[in-house]
């Protein structure tokens, strides 16, 4: 269903090209407006695809209005089609560079006018479609499929935010590596769809479990990761022995299966002497490394040195 605008302060201009619009059925529906006012009420309020409007209005004019059209919802992506009697190349030059996207000369020819406000549609069409595929594109690069946490290109990144904000600003950030314990036995014991199943549990119950502020992501494998921004090394071990307690207590389904898993957890805060996000990262892994050592199912936090 695709919706035009059309602005113009002559009622029967307005009906001139409500006429030519309704033969051509370029169009499914037809909004009207008498001034550049009304004219952005309607912007802000309907989903239009495309404006067809007189450049010379009282009150508000079209230029003033092309200026305003980026408040309304969407409003950067409608093409504004001007219909203008002025001469001035200058001023329609403007025009153009202030975003309109065609201004065509009064009186218009009517089949001139039918034509491009199909190409312009063809335009906005493409455009959207391109939108709605690259939103899709970053959607699949941050997320990962499998867990839905969010995928490493993405973790990375916010983990190098972060850990210039907490350099800067001495605030803290901590950061928790959780990895299932004996993964490689429930794989080989009852295939990987289990495995995937009990990953995608794990997941799901740890993101449940966290505070809207953090970021989790999955790190690699089975291998889980936690940024918590403003959040002190003994704080994030609180969390983890929760999550702890929780994967533990908890079975995943497989079919007729009900599997249980445990998971170790090692973390870490940054300290001023960390030059880098890798050295923040490193002592999360050897904490977790020291908790699969000591028996797995348990919390490590790492030893705050500063040498």
């Amino acid at each position: 269903m695709s919706t035009i605008l059309v602005i113009d302060d002559s009622e029967s201009h307005r009906g001139k090209i409500r006429a030519l619009l309704e033969e051509s059925r370029v169009f499914s529906r037809i909004l009207e407006a008498g001034d550049g006012f009304e004219g952005l009420r309607l912007l802000m309020g309907e989903t239009v695809d495309v404006v067809l409007l007189d450049l010379e209005m009282p009150k508000l004019d079209g230029e003033k209005l092309l200026r305003m059209k980026d408040s309304s919802p969407g409003g950067k992506n409608i093409p504004f089609i001007f219909l203008t009697a002025s001469t001035d190349l200058t001023r329609r030059a403007r025009l153009l560079t202030d975003g309109a996207s065609d201004a065509i000369e009064k009186p218009f020819h009517p089949a001139e006018l039918v034509a491009r406000l199909r190409l312009h549609m063809k335009v906005k069409r493409l455009q959207d479609e391109l939108r709605v595929k690259n939103a899709s594109l970053a959607q699949l690069s941050s997320v990962d499929g499998l867990t839905g946490l969010r995928a490493r290109r993405f973790v990375d990144e916010v983990l190098s935010i972060e850990f210039l904000r907490a350099r800067r600003y001495r605030t803290p950030l901590s950061i928790v590596m959780a990895d299932i314990d004996h993964f490689k036995k429930v794989n080989d014991e009852y295939g990987h769809q289990a495995g995937d199943a009990v990953l995608r549990g794990v997941s799901e119950l740890i993101q449940c479990m966290m505070r809207n502020t953090d970021v989790v992501g999955r790190y690699g494998g089975e291998e889980i990761i936690m940024i918590g921004p403003q959040s002190s090394a003994q704080g994030a071990a609180i969390l983890a022995e929760r999550l702890r307690g929780a994967i533990e207590a908890a079975s995943f389904e497989h079919g007729d299966e009900k599997l249980s898993v445990t998971a170790s957890f090692g973390v870490a805060e940054y300290q001023r002497h960390m030059a880098s996000v890798e050295a923040l990262v490193e002592a999360a892994d050897r904490a977790l490394y020291a908790a699969k050592e000591k028996g797995r199912n348990q919390v490590v936090v790492a030893p705050s040195s500063r040498g």
